[in-house]
């Protein structure tokens, strides 16, 4: 890709016959984003700044080889890192572009004496290979400006499609706009996936430049007309007329370069008008983040099992030194499995077995590998399904133990084998705009008086059409394979907790639980209990949910069987936003502690000292549950780190070692404690100034013992809901006091209808409600966890 427009004079132009071209459904856009601009004065200097609604294909530019093909480290990897992790989020590809506008271009790049050696070829395609893998990349973009013959060409481009397209990726090139660039020793181009033409001069020579490409064969649908970005005198008319060509003459624009951007690049998605976002969906690693369970460890800190599941490369579990060993991954849910990907350090295995479990004691194997050489293994086409996935290893290559950078698992959510009708009451539960993750807010009992059969609600959420025709029914009388549905509104994106409260009476009883189609829980075995009303708990976290209506099922697959409330409650809430913060030390009274939980993570900032051993902590007001602490780091960051927690800034228990910060987001997840104050110390700085955040966001959930139910003489003294005159009939007065975080009051017809929702403020709250046009009889209103009963009439 050149930096440099290069001015090309065409002293004629031979015009194609006149082709008719059609319109596309839906436009790419594939903007480069160039490793160098990471922290600079570019207008986009880190993958934060990016938006991603503007693109489908972002190429991360450059990879340089050598000329024996083998490619070294990517510059600036924790950027390419940080820019996959974002991109993926938001259902955009990433590629990664190999080799680039070179001071020896044209005729003396490396992939002039790599093109000419077989072994240089393959050295060329596994580096691919491993990059892909590595940073979880989906494909390779080769940017070979140009090649001098039609030869070379095909022998390089030809290996590294093969091999790509073997991985199930992405192969595209950044080719020159016309013949008389070199363009016709770009020969065979039918394996690539896109064609990047880097047409940078103005509208008549990107007219020619599509007619030669058409002329060349390859399809509108991959070709991308490139737009310039790097100088100010590409301008916005210009950018226009291109878009405009392309909407008759391609599939899309590629634009040099997205961190420049001079002009207006809301000009070119206006006018391209529909991107194709989400025809593609990106491949998720299902173990990525999940815990991993391990026959054993060489040391019990350093090589753990969760290691190989934490999405780094630089991380690494690894085994006692002897045979068996075996590694395995909780995917939380049962899946259909369709690819595993390990990454050994290398004391790989040479032989092992992929397997598959439900429960974690009965395994099946999908695949046995024997005979294995090398480091990275991609086993494609594998059919199982299970909640575990085992790796099993037989036989070692050292005589060391067994080491693996990264487990990946990919695959789609299992289908239930269950059919069956559904429950007589359909439930519905409705998310809110807003969740304070605080007190429950109202029961709804569907058995006119009995305990059973209630549907339980927490802040954020909402539960209407709970009725029955026939004034009240039993669910816990349920037959196999029954069912019952809510519709579920997700207006907040996020991880979501799924908890249901059941009893059975004898053994041998079962649930799970679907949403949209896929089973997101397993078979839960549900325990005797010993009564219809001594509950059980079940407790399931969500994939990460997008906005919009999702249909949830909960499945009975035994009869004897009590359901008593049903809770869907978000977990994204940021306990730490706006509260009392302390540093050790700040750089300036500019940086103070409290930026880094302000809540905005781009303007403002707490920054330390310049030098190693500074923290910064948070106070949560009250004890929380406390499982992920999310780092937005400045560019002064901390290469390593610790999380830690206290109930008393006294005593301090560690959390997470981090001591290969990376910068960027990074987001560190632990099991669940009870906390009141999160430190994050830094004990290393990556930089020669101190460290600095942007934000600090910390997740959970309340603390079961943060908020007890309130004793008769507390809650007189601390909280009061009351409501006058009772019974009503024209205005209702009703004043809550002793609300210490945004709460909802509602009021409900006995049949769940909902009447009237609020928000109410902190401290002292005063509402009239006009109850003159409610129908006769019983109501309840409902805040902060408190209910009371009144009387319309």
């Amino acid at each position: 890709m050149m930096q440099k427009l290069k001015v090309i004079i065409l002293l004629s132009l031979v015009m194609l016959s006149v082709k008719c071209f059609s319109q596309v459904s839906c436009y790419n856009i594939v903007g480069y984003y160039p490793s160098w601009v990471a922290g600079g004065s570019y207008y986009i200097n880190s993958p934060s700044k990016i938006d991603y609604t503007k693109y489908t294909h972002i190429m991360y530019a450059f990879a340089i080889p050598g000329t024996d093909g083998k490619i070294g480290s990517v510059d600036n990897s924790a950027s390419l890192t940080d820019l996959v992790t974002r991109a993926h989020a938001a259902n955009v590809k990433v590629l990664l572009s190999i080799g680039g506008w070179l001071d020896s271009s044209p005729s003396n790049t490396p992939f002039e004496t790599i093109s000419a050696n077989s072994t240089y070829i393959n050295n060329l395609a596994t580096a691919c290979g491993n990059l892909i893998t590595q940073y979880n990349l989906d494909g390779i973009d080769l940017d070979w400006e140009y090649p001098t013959t039609k030869a070379k060409w095909n022998a390089l481009a030809t290996a590294l499609g093969t091999k790509i397209h073997g991985m199930g990726k992405l192969f595209t090139a950044a080719v020159s706009e016309s013949a008389a660039n070199n363009g016709d020793h770009y020969d065979d181009v039918s394996m690539l996936d896109l064609v990047n033409i880097m047409c940078y001069g103005n509208y008549s020579l990107a007219s020619s430049s599509m007619s030669y490409w058409t002329s060349r064969g390859v399809p509108q649908s991959k070709r991308m007309l490139g737009v310039p970005f790097y100088s100010a005198d590409n301008n916005t008319a210009g950018h226009i007329q291109k878009s405009t060509l392309a909407k008759s003459t391609a599939g899309g624009i590629m634009i040099w370069d997205i961190a420049s951007e001079y002009g207006d690049i809301n000009a070119i998605y206006s006018t391209l008008g529909t991107i194709c976002t989400g025809s593609t969906p990106v491949p998720q690693n299902l173990a990525k983040g999940k815990t991993a369970v391990a026959s054993s460890v060489e040391t019990s800190t350093t090589y753990v099992a969760n290691n190989a599941t934490d999405g780094s490369y630089s991380t690494r579990w690894s085994s006692a030194y002897s045979d068996p060993q075996w590694l395995y991954v909780d995917l939380g849910a049962n899946y259909d499995l369709s690819e595993v990907k390990i990454t050994w350090e290398t004391a790989y295995a040479t032989a092992y077995q992929v397997q598959v479990s439900a429960d974690a004691n009965t395994w099946t194997t999908i695949k046995t590998v024997s005979g294995n050489t090398t480091t990275t293994n991609d086993l494609t086409g594998l059919s199982g399904t299970g909640r575990y996935v085992r790796i099993y290893a037989t036989a070692r290559a050292t005589a060391y133990g067994y080491s693996i950078f990264e487990l990946e698992v990919y695959g789609t959510a299992a289908q239930s084998p269950y059919n069956g009708t559904a429950w007589i009451i359909p439930g519905r539960i409705e998310a809110e705009n807003y969740d304070n993750g605080g007190e429950g807010i109202a029961y709804h009992d569907l058995d006119a008086g009995n305990t059973l059969g209630q549907y339980r609600t927490t802040e954020g959420v909402d539960v209407e059409g709970c009725t029955d025709t026939n004034g009240g029914y039993d669910v816990g009388a349920t037959h196999t394979s029954e069912w019952l549905e809510y519709t579920v509104n997700i207006t907040k994106a996020g991880v979501y907790t799924f908890q249901a409260r059941v009893a059975a009476t004898t053994t041998g009883r079962a649930l799970h639980a679907e949403l949209d189609g896929k089973n997101i829980t397993g078979t839960i075995a549900i325990p005797n209990t010993g009564g219809w009303q001594t509950w059980t708990t079940v407790n399931v976290t969500t994939p990460v949910l997008t906005t919009g209506k999702k249909v949830l099922r909960i499945y009975m697959e035994s009869d004897q069987f009590n359901l008593n409330w049903v809770n869907f409650n978000l977990q994204a809430e940021d306990l730490a936003a706006g509260k009392k913060a302390v540093a050790s030390s700040v750089e300036t009274a500019d940086f103070p502690a409290s930026y880094a939980f302000d809540g905005n993570d781009s303007t403002t900032r707490w920054s330390s000292a310049f030098k190693d051993s500074q923290w910064v902590r948070v106070d949560l007001d009250t004890l929380r549950s406390v499982s992920e602490v999310v780092l937005k780091w400045e560019a002064a960051y901390a290469g390593s780190y610790r999380i830690e927690t206290s109930l008393d800034t006294l005593n301090w228990t560690v959390q997470q070692i981090v001591t290969n910060g990376a910068g960027g987001t990074e987001t560190i997840s632990f099991p669940a404690v009870n906390a009141r104050y999160v430190r994050v110390f830094g004990l290393k700085r990556a930089t020669a100034y101190g460290i600095s955040l942007w934000e600090v966001v910390i997740h959970g959930t309340e603390s079961a013992g943060a908020r007890k139910a309130p004793t008769a003489a507390a809650a007189a003294l601390d909280f009061t809901l009351q409501a006058s005159p009772n019974p009503s009939t024209n205005i209702l007065n009703i004043r809550v006091q002793g609300i210490h975080s945004p709460s909802v009051l509602r009021v409900y017809s006995m049949n769940g209808q909902a009447m009237y929702t609020t928000l109410l403020k902190q401290d002292v709250n005063q509402l009239q409600v006009d109850v003159s046009r409610w129908p006769k009889g019983i109501y309840v209103i409902s805040a902060a966890g408190h209910t009371q009963k009144i009387v319309v009439q």
